[in-house]
């Protein structure tokens, strides 16, 4: 199969290497262990997503959370969006049209919560974010809830999340899977590292994944590579670059149309999408990396990259039942086109000294980026046809509008930042973070009326904080902080949206940390209150008119904790539990009051569970995913329920060079709406149950 030869030269390629071919010298076995290395345990590691300074999850007064590859691994999460809403308060709301899109702490959506790859955001178009998706050659993804603005930018007020890759080493090794699954499901990796010369290294990742997914026409499949080279000439300096390409074409599911409000048993295989719909998503990226210690308290880092994003539609997107003659009306027959290239630049430079006999850390830098983004689309497609509720004929996608170009926008940012931890005692340490931004960006329209639009913004945000270290695994923490998102996407504001300031938020977060006696596990907690002023309403005195005034707050209460509580065991549990709402929004001509609603697809109570038992040759596990009831919309006239799904997994250690492996997902075929499409019309089906067999090799 032509993906398969992506593998296939990558194997070649590593395995040609010299650090493959040599026979490794034989050293004495030399076992470190730490608190810091048990598994689950990660307080005491750096968190690179909340700060820029290299401190750890511990010292920073936010809630974090830090995924591993070896428990998403455990857990089966075959893409990025699985493995991040097992941490707490997560949920995923991505749809075919935005790609992957998160809920955290009551605000949703990729316009804020935001996405990075190894600390760089990937800029928003059009409401949509497609990469990374795959979880194969990342170390861990790191989580910061709540507003990320003072050190990623506007569109986080609920947070982002960061994928961290891993990284090029001179000692050689390899890893490598290929599994199968039911429903045509079959997946191959493979990763390696190893030495370049005498002062190099090189790593590459590479994957293929498809299937006929749990949906009629369904089929799916993804591929990726992922390359980079480090080099050390000399002790004080490095430098990285990184060459990266994933073609990703997954299911196409709009959802089925929901019959009085509910989601019917009969529906869950049937696809109401056009036979020769199309989803294709191209991501290539590139980037270069140099670090220069300058002195053993002064370091300076320069990271520039270039992305370049493409993204190809053809669908039916709107789905209405007639109750009556039992016929669902398709409309909206549009085919889509995406073409985005971002460039950009960060430069740091990070100190540490010492003030009044106290350490301190210090970061400046200046963050600058540019986006050019040209969007098509076969727009006033006023087209439809109707096919069978129960049995749906594929058909053909219809038109009266070619493909053509809508609109072109541009987006520049410049942004200064600086970043400060002082240790104001030994048991106290206070930080700061403050980022000014200026954002210009522009559109020109290109179907009448023709017309040509510009904004500038210049937000300053903020967090300002301080952690005290009760004992030396026992702290309290507490933040405020300042965020900002756009209205709607900041890149392609039209003429009316581009009167309109961003949206502010505000954040109140109290917190503790603890690290548990004797290395057993670990516990957080934390209690927040987020207000965001400035969302769209329309006028109290014109509902025709649309203004900056509404409101929308949440507060709520997170719970995390890895217990180790006899050898072999682990047991992970998380929970949230918030009050979301609009405090004030009026919607539609009439101006229909949603003050005390709650924002569509937003979960206010969710729960994650792991317990594992892991032997030296045995391994199995356990979890369970509970979503609290959401609305289909902001009316909250249709509710979905509720859910919990089961997960299992169990793996046979052969020896140390292959495991095998086996993985249930949904295990007791729980039916249910994940979320909802189109507002109240349409409710897309949860995945049902599903098998996996792997198997894995290290050397």
């Amino acid at each position: 199969m032509k993906q398969n030869r992506l593998v296939t030269f990558a194997i070649v390629g590593i395995f040609s290497n010299p650090a493959f071919a040599e026979t490794p010298a034989l050293l004495e076995e030399i076992t470190v262990s730490g608190q810091s290395d048990k598994p689950g345990i990660k307080l005491n590691k750096v968190n690179t997503t909340s700060n820029r300074l290299g401190l750890a999850a511990k010292e920073i007064p936010a809630s974090i959370d830090s995924v591993d590859t070896d428990t998403i691994r455990q857990r089966g999460d075959v893409s990025i969006r699985e493995a991040v809403t097992r941490t707490v308060g997560i949920s995923d709301i991505g749809t075919p049209g935005v790609g992957q899109s998160f809920s955290s702490r009551g605000f949703a959506g990729n316009n804020s919560v935001a996405q990075a790859e190894d600390g760089i955001r990937l800029i928003t178009a059009a409401g949509t974010l497609t990469y990374p998706s795959d979880s194969w050659g990342y170390e861990r993804i790191e989580v910061l809830r709540g507003p990320a603005s003072a050190l990623f930018g506007d569109a986080s007020s609920g947070g982002i999340v960061n994928s961290i890759r891993k990284k090029a080493s001179r000692e050689a090794s390899l890893e490598a899977l290929v599994g199968i699954g039911t429903r045509g499901a079959y997946r191959s990796a493979l990763g390696g590292t190893g030495a370049l010369g005498e002062i190099g290294a090189f790593r590459i990742d590479a994957s293929v994944a498809g299937g006929n997914s749990y949906i009629d026409r369904g089929d799916y499949d993804t591929k990726k590579i992922m390359t980079s080279w480090q080099f050390e000439p000399s002790d004080n300096v490095r430098f990285g670059f990184t060459l990266d390409h994933a073609e990703d074409s997954p299911t196409v599911n709009y959802g089925v149309p929901a019959v009085n409000g509910k989601l019917l048993y009969g529906l869950r295989r049937n696809n109401y999408n056009v036979g020769n719909n199309k989803m294709d998503f191209v991501d290539t990226r590139a980037r270069a990396k140099i670090e220069w210690d300058i002195t053993p308290e002064l370091s300076l880092t320069n990271e520039a990259y270039w992305f370049h994003a493409t993204r190809d539609w053809r669908y039916a997107d709107d789905l209405r039942l007639n109750p009556s003659t039992l016929r669902v009306t398709r409309a909206a027959f549009r085919n889509v086109d995406h073409d985005l290239k971002q460039i950009g630049n960060i430069f740091q430079l990070a100190s540490s000294s010492s003030i009044f006999g106290q350490e301190n850390r210090l970061a400046i830098g200046v963050d600058i980026s540019r986006v050019d983004f040209m969007h098509k689309m076969n727009t006033n497609n006023s087209l439809t046809d109707t096919v069978d509720l129960y049995d749906p004929a594929a058909g053909s996608f219809i038109t009266n509008q070619a493909l053509r170009n809508n609109y072109a926008a541009d987006l520049d940012q410049r942004a200064l930042f600086l970043e400060n931890a002082w240790n104001a005692t030994d048991r106290l340490k206070l930080l700061v973070s403050l980022r000014k931004d200026y954002i210009d960006t522009k559109r020109k329209d290109y179907i009448a009326p023709a017309a040509s639009s510009s904004q500038n913004f210049s937000p300053f945000t903020w967090r300002v904080g301080a952690v005290y270290d009760v004992t030396p695994d026992f702290s309290l923490y507490a933040q405020t902080s300042r965020g900002t998102d756009p209205i709607t996407n900041m890149l392609g504001l039209n003429l009316d949206n581009a009167r309109f300031d961003l949206t502010r938020s505000r954040q109140y977060e109290i917190g503790i940390k603890h690290l548990l006696s004797q290395s057993k596990g670990e516990i957080t907690l934390a209690a927040y209150h987020i207000a965001k002023d400035d969302i769209i309403t329309r006028s109290p005195t014109d509902p025709l008119i649309s203004v900056q005034g509404g409101k929308q707050s949440s507060r709520g209460i997170e719970f995390t904790t890895t217990l180790l509580p006899v050898e072999h065991w682990r047991i992970d549990f998380n929970a949230a539990l918030l009050d979301v709402r609009f405090d004030e929004l009026f919607e539609g001509n009439t101006g229909i009051s949603r003050a005390g609603n709650t924002p569509s697809n937003v979960p206010e109570k969710l729960a994650n569970a792991w317990v594992y038992y892991q032997a030296p040759q045995w391994e199995a596990g356990i979890g369970a995913r509970y979503v609290g009831k959401r609305y289909a919309s902001n009316t909250n006239d249709v509710s979905m329920a509720g859910y919990t799904v089961f997960d299992a997994s169990a793996a046979w250690n052969v020896n140390k060079q292959m495991t095998l492996r086996a993985n249930i997902r949904n295990l007791t075929d729980k039916f249910y709406a994940s979320m909802s499409n189109n507002n109240d019309q349409q409710l897309v089906v949860g995945a049902p149950r599903q098998l996996e067999l792997t198997a894995e090799f290290r050397y």
